[in-house]
């Protein structure tokens, strides 16, 4: 087991947790949630915001013996502890999904264009599914299930498309992969890359405030403070 070695220790601490979230919080929030966790990450290869300090992190890309770091029920308790506060995975060369990132610095913003992307991608022909993800941060991401896997590369062309042919639909002025004010939305495309990483499904952010999913009916009534663990 990983339980913590000092599990009152203070790892995060902000607005959210003007207390602090220690060790032991946080450790008891994957091991409630390993099953979940397992399910979103099982297979992929990941990325581990580790804490070093009070809101300070490292990023670990490999464990000790150099191999890729993955979860599995075998050695879940060895990758995830107390300091191991946020997991992201890595796009491979082919998915069967593809992340559009919302960014901006405004919460209220961000809710408005989440909802008018969902509302325009769920028109789409090419979409299987899609979800809301609140990243833990300032924004969304939204998860663009396709039927089958195609090249990484062509799942982001064919998002970038659609939105570009599209766009005038939107009642919202945005840019897309290039964030030229922090008052107007970016569509950041860039997470449909290989090796590119974005923040898993019940993992926690670096604020300590989980990814999680947000209906579109409910996304207007969203606070940050609905992720606290």
């Amino acid at each position: 087991m990983s339980y913590p070695k000092h599990p009152e220790t203070i790892i995060l601490k902000n607005e959210f947790y003007p207390h602090g979230l220690r060790e032991i919080d946080i450790w008891n929030y994957y091991q409630k949630n390993k099953n979940k966790l397992l399910k979103e990450t099982l297979g992929k290869t990941l990325i581990v915001f580790f804490a070093t300090n009070v809101n300070q992190f490292i990023v670990i890309r490999k464990n000790k013996s150099e191999g890729l770091v993955r979860l599995n029920p075998s050695d879940y308790d060895t990758v995830v502890s107390g300091r191991s506060v946020s997991f992201h995975y890595v796009m491979d060369k082919y998915s069967d999904y593809g992340i559009i990132d919302i960014d901006i610095n405004n919460f209220t913003k961000a809710k408005e264009i989440t909802t008018e992307l969902y509302s325009l991608y769920s028109t789409a022909k090419f979409v299987y599914d899609l979800s809301i993800r609140f990243t833990g941060k300032e924004s969304f991401h939204i998860k663009v299930d396709f039927r089958a896997k195609y090249p990484i590369e062509y799942i982001r062309e064919k998002i970038h498309d659609f939105l570009m042919e599209n766009r005038n639909k939107i009642g919202i002025d945005f840019t897309i992969s290039h964030k030229r004010s922090p008052h107007i939305p970016n569509i950041d495309l860039n997470r449909n890359i290989y090796n590119a990483g974005h923040i898993s499904l019940y993992s926690l952010a670096v604020t300590g405030l989980k990814c999680m999913e947000v209906g579109p009916r409910q996304i207007r009534w969203f606070r940050k403070e609905d992720a606290k663990i």
